[in-house]
């Protein structure tokens, strides 16, 4: 670990020496553009080995950040440093931290704490970027008025307010006690119907899943609820064609809520038997089947009468 940790340094300290005295600025375009393209992500998401992954994306975003400050208004650049803040955060910060038991509390605080700064440092970065692309869509949300900010905006950013709702929504979830936070649920929430509703199956369904935790998270009166929420879930699992274990991990939240240790078990081991073949889905499967697994062996944390 101490070796993997000493070559972390020194490159970041060699690339922060080229980003600040070598590299022209067509250079740090070209890297920009090759870290923020699909490729990247697709390198990431095809690879089943989740700690590989884990370990290198401190590494990655650090290399985002360094090449902001050079190009600190890049939509793309913007848009891939904080998808990645986000995936990061969730993944290898929130979900862990959730595992830890009761006796682990403190630590448990302080890496939710942590995984809210990280969520909140991906939505800055995604909202630069989506206002940039569409001005005045920042000054209108500061004003209270989302609605009036999508109308700014078009489907050319799906990618950015997919995004930035998702970083928006996940920073709420790690401190529901923060109310000057959590008054945002409705707008963020917002983005992601929007997002649905441009395109359905985007990202083989993953809007859904957002909305699967969102609308089973919120009370009926607000316009959420298990029913609504489940509607997500169908919606997700199809858009994959049943490809992807993270709906099923999803509605597992709401089944939670409603205290249906059956339809948990039930819908946890669905997530468990989905092919690990897809490269598509690769990653995200492998860590949501772990997460599954610790689930159903930690029903009784979860439920009254598992």
């Amino acid at each position: 670990m101490r070796g993997r940790s000493v070559r972390f340094l020194c490159l970041l300290s060699l690339l922060a020496a080229l980003t600040g005295c070598s590299l022209n600025r067509f250079a740090t375009e070209t890297v920009a553009r090759m870290i923020s393209g699909s490729g990247s992500s697709t390198v990431m998401a095809g690879d089943a080995d989740a700690q590989l992954v884990g370990e290198a994306m401190p590494f990655t975003l650090k290399l985002h950040e360094l090449l902001l400050a050079e190009l600190p208004e890049d939509p793309p650049l913007l848009l891939a440093t904080g998808r990645a803040f986000v995936v990061y955060a969730a993944l290898y910060v929130q979900r862990p931290a959730e595992r830890l038991p009761s006796r682990e509390i403190d630590l448990r605080v302080a890496e939710l704490e942590r995984a809210k700064a990280l969520y909140l440092r991906a939505r800055d970065y995604l909202l630069t970027g989506t206002a940039v692309r569409h001005p005045g869509f920042r000054e209108r949300l500061a004003e209270g008025d989302a609605e009036g900010a999508l109308a700014l905006t078009d489907a050319s950013s799906i990618d950015y307010l997919y995004w930035l709702g998702a970083a928006w929504l996940a920073a709420i979830t790690t401190d529901p006690l923060d109310i000057t936070l959590s008054a945002d649920t409705l707008r963020a929430g917002a983005m992601l119907e929007q997002v649905a509703a441009w395109d359905p199956t985007y990202a083989g369904g993953a809007v859904h899943d957002v909305l699967t935790a969102y609308y089973g998270g919120i009370p009926e009166a607000l316009g959420g609820g298990a029913e609504r929420a489940r509607r997500h879930f169908e919606l997700a699992v199809a858009a994959s064609g049943g490809a992807r274990a993270r709906p099923y991990v999803a509605m597992a939240g709401v089944a939670i809520r409603a205290q249906d240790a059956a339809e948990f078990r039930n819908l946890l081991q669905a997530a468990l038997a989905v092919s690990m073949e897809g490269a598509d889905y690769r990653l995200q499967n492998a860590l949501d089947q772990e997460h599954a697994t610790w689930l159903l062996a930690h029903m009784e944390d979860f439920f009254l009468d598992p």
